[in-house]
């Protein structure tokens, strides 16, 4: 025996080599890297327990080893070894996992997805790396909880739970209506994303512009101190409005039949008086220019017009001429042109 560690520890020192143990030693058991394996290296901001030589399993099946853990900074990194027909994405991540409650740490890929692939000496970042908890974590937690910890509060949370549900009428209306309520919103949240939509581009054109926002409110100041001096006579004004709404509607109501068989009385008067036409305003002309009509220029052949009138007053002729009546009176008024007159120059 004294021979062989004398025969070994010769060896080593004629090599030159450093040995750290039985890590360096080639076990048997290890995964089949092939003759051509490529490296990854892995940033971790924790490994816990992970060794070298850990196992690194893709799909819960091993495939390479961890050759190497050193420290860099504030965070652990981690050299992998992967056999060739191992191809990653660049967006593969990879987590420290352990096998069992108390079982060996390793390192869980995910393959990602994208058209990159990871190749030798490429880095998976901290952002795509994780770890899983650890036990004593779990049983530190655990022991929070039970000594001092929310249990206490758990036990108010179930009984103040079953003292609102004792009364099941009470909980069944709530249920109702805050099932109702959230099926009115979710029929409205295309509207509600379009009000916030609008309140982004609000909130952004105000944001590029507030100088003028600025300046809006200042201007703003004057009228709302008129606004508040005549806050008594608008409130009296909008109390006499709504009285007046009131009173409105009220007479509406009352009397909305008689004013509805009102228009439809006159609306015979009024299509009578559509089909007129030009007729209506040819007549009141007519009325207007008597007892000289524009009909009476028309009898004139040269400059000037003579009109005898005679006008009878007497009262029977009066009233036949105001009632159609025929009293055996003359006419009330009548102009008589010469058919030789002359018309006035200048005159129509």
């Amino acid at each position: 025996m004294r021979r062989l560690a004398a025969l070994l520890a010769g060896c080593l020192l004629l090599t030159g080599c450093d040995f750290a143990g039985l890590q360096d030693m080639s076990l048997p058991g290890g995964p089949d890297l092939g003759s051509s394996p490529y490296e990854v290296t892995a940033e971790f901001e924790d490994v816990l327990g992970l060794a070298a030589h850990s196992a690194v399993k893709l799909d819960g099946v091993t495939v390479g080893e961890v050759e190497e853990i050193r420290r860099r900074g504030w965070h652990a990194e981690v050299t992998l070894r992967l056999p060739a027909d191992v191809r990653l994405s660049r967006t593969a991540t990879a987590r420290v996992q352990q096998t069992s409650l108390l079982g060996e740490k390793f390192v869980s890929l995910e393959p990602g997805s994208g058209s990159g692939r990871l190749a030798d000496g490429d880095r998976i970042g901290l952002r795509s790396t994780s770890r899983g908890v650890e036990v004593e974590e779990v049983l530190g937690a655990t022991s929070m909880l039970l000594n001092g910890g929310g249990l206490d509060q758990v036990r108010t949370i179930s009984t103040e739970l079953q003292t609102a549900l004792a009364n099941g009428t009470d909980t069944r209306r709530f249920l109702r209506e805050l099932t109702t309520f959230i099926t009115t919103v979710d029929q409205q949240r295309e509207r509600i994303v379009s009000i916030m939509a609008n309140l982004d581009r609000l909130a952004r054109s105000v944001n590029r512009d507030p100088q003028v926002v600025d300046r809006a409110l200042r201007d703003l100041a004057p009228a709302l101190r008129v606004l508040t001096a005549q806050r008594k006579p608008l409130v009296r004004m909008l109390d006499r409005l709504g009285r007046f709404s009131q009173v409105t509607t009220r007479v509406v109501r009352e009397s909305g039949r008689d004013l509805v068989a009102d228009l439809r009385a006159l609306q015979p008067v009024l299509t009578q008086l559509r089909r007129s036409g030009k007729q209506l305003p040819e007549s009141v002309e007519a009325i207007l220019s008597f007892p000289f009509p524009d009909e009476v220029l028309h009898a004139a052949r040269g400059d000037y017009v003579n009109l005898a009138v005679e006008m009878d007053l007497t009262p029977f002729t009066f009233l036949g001429n105001a009632t159609g009546a025929d009293l055996g009176g003359s006419l009330g008024l009548r102009a008589v042109v010469p058919q030789d007159a002359e018309r006035p120059r200048g005159s129509r």
